[in-house]
């Protein structure tokens, strides 16, 4: 497997699934018992964007690097869900230096409560390596273990409530992601309560038509879409955008994700014409 996050740590995908990420525990923090985050694909936790792999890609430079240059009256005039992204990102950049850049698994752990616990994966051994020295947090437990095997050992924890991110090397899936949308049915069937975020590019429209119409079929009810494409559609850039397809949404976080990315794609769109971002069920009630 080839994948590494590094090279794309901080583009505007990131900065999509990381301002969803916290609102979603925001959502889950509002009652008062204790919930478990689970991550799926943790990575290395934290970043450096001023090593190589980050500086030869530069996806960063549209990503993150857009938002850190805005005036603080800018930043100020953001909704809620953008200046609470913003401000942990400069905590960690403040803390060890401006090239640093957090993961899902940091984002999260500074989202959540002292009650809560993590579970993070990573099955990458020198990646896995990477995590252990970035992540520690007595709340998380980490695992060098492919979670399309071990989520479904660890589900339903025994908090009942929680949140699993799923994002994984899409170079392993095919086509509309049958992996995927399998793992996505064993976990709903073992946890039908617990909420599910599933992070995926957007490359190809048709591809991910019929990746929706296969979750559709699932019979999975409370799917909720939420979308980001900086490009046109038909622009070959390799990746035109990015979604993120959570089931059982918490109350009142489709309209926070809205307003986020609503915000968010004028800053990250790349071209003046084309793209879209976009909140809408696939499945209701």
């Amino acid at each position: 497997m080839n994948y590494r996050h590094h090279f794309h740590a901080g583009n505007f995908a990131d900065v999509m699934k990381h301002v969803l990420l916290l609102q979603l525990l925001n959502r889950l923090n509002a009652k008062d018992k204790p919930y478990r985050y689970i991550d799926t694909h943790g990575g290395a936790g934290k970043y450096d964007l001023s090593l190589a792999p980050a500086q030869k890609s530069g996806e960063f430079l549209t990503g993150i690097h857009r938002l850190v240059q805005l005036s603080e009256m800018e930043k100020r005039q953001a909704p809620e869900a953008i200046q609470q992204y913003l401000k942990l990102v400069e905590q960690l950049r403040s803390e060890e230096g401006k090239g640093s850049y957090p993961g899902s698994p940091w984002f999260a752990l500074q989202g959540m409560r002292e009650i809560d616990k993590a579970t993070i994966f990573e099955m990458q051994r020198d990646v896995f390596q990477q995590l252990r020295h970035n992540i520690r947090d007595k709340r998380a437990g980490l695992h060098e273990r492919d979670a399309y095997e071990g989520l479904l050992g660890v589900i339903p924890p025994k908090e009942k409530r929680g949140l699993v991110m799923i994002d994984p090397p899409y170079e392993l899936e095919r086509k509309d992601f049958p992996q995927l949308v399998e793992l996505l049915q064993q976990a709903y069937r073992k946890w039908p309560t617990g909420v599910f975020a599933v992070w995926y590019p957007i490359k190809d429209r048709a591809m991910i038509e019929r990746f929706e119409k296969k979750m559709f079929k699932t019979g999975i009810r409370r799917q909720l879409v939420c979308e980001i494409c900086v490009w046109p559609d038909d622009t070959p850039v390799g990746l035109n955008g990015c979604g993120l397809l959570v089931i059982n949404p918490p109350w009142q976080f489709s309209e926070q994700a809205d307003q986020a990315l609503q915000w968010l794609f004028p800053h990250l769109r790349m071209q003046e014409t084309g793209g879209h971002a976009a909140v809408r069920w696939l499945v209701g009630e």
